[in-house]
């Protein structure tokens, strides 16, 4: 059976294999027009194996409740890849759609074994977690083939696996005391399997 794969604000991407979504017709990317704002989406109940859905939720109005929804669609052991930008950079501030950036925590209100999940019933288990220095490299899967391919210039690439390298050891001391001195960092990429 083939798997059910959603590309959730899909823009100007066309991952093969998926349905593109997004609140305006794009031929050729969009397949069902539908503002993610509103809620209930156009998928029944446990019936989605897979969503992709990058650089999307920074722009909606009520992050908790498009989270709920997604997984309302999921399949039990269903995942979401899912990418935001990181408080600390630039573009969480400089595109006027975005209404909110987000930190390394943000998400844990979805774990059950997170105290703060009284939040919300919807329950994810976080199977991947980090902050990206650099959202252009490196990325890796679907990501690179078909959202934002590797690019940096050679010489940039050991300081940029060295910054992710030194985030990696100690988010929570980035995100406190540091991020701003380099820069801040590009994202927060995430791997959640709806429990």
């Amino acid at each position: 059976m083939k798997k059910k794969v959603l590309n959730l604000g899909c823009g100007l991407v066309r991952i093969p294999g998926t349905i593109g979504v997004d609140r305006i017709m794009i031929e050729d990317f969009v397949d069902i027009v539908h503002d993610l704002n509103d809620i209930p989406y156009p998928f029944q109940k446990n019936s989605v194996d897979e969503i992709h859905m990058y650089h999307v939720l920074e722009h909606l109005i009520n992050p908790v409740q498009v989270l709920e929804e997604i997984h309302r669609i999921l399949k039990p052991g269903g995942l979401l890849h899912l990418r935001v930008p990181h408080f600390s950079s630039m573009g969480a501030f400089t595109d006027i759609t975005h209404i909110r950036p987000y930190g390394f925590h943000s998400f844990d209100v979805f774990d059950r074994d997170i105290y703060h999940h009284f939040y919300t019933d919807a329950a994810f288990r976080i199977v991947k977690k980090e902050i990206k220095y650099f959202g252009l490299y490196p990325n890796d899967g679907l990501y690179e083939k078909y959202v934002h391919p590797n690019f940096c210039p050679l010489p940039l690439r050991p300081l940029v696996l060295l910054m992710n390298r030194l985030i990696r050891l100690s988010p929570d001391f980035f995100e406190r005391l540091w991020c701003y001195w380099v820069g801040g960092a590009t994202e927060i990429v995430l791997e959640m399997e709806k429990e």
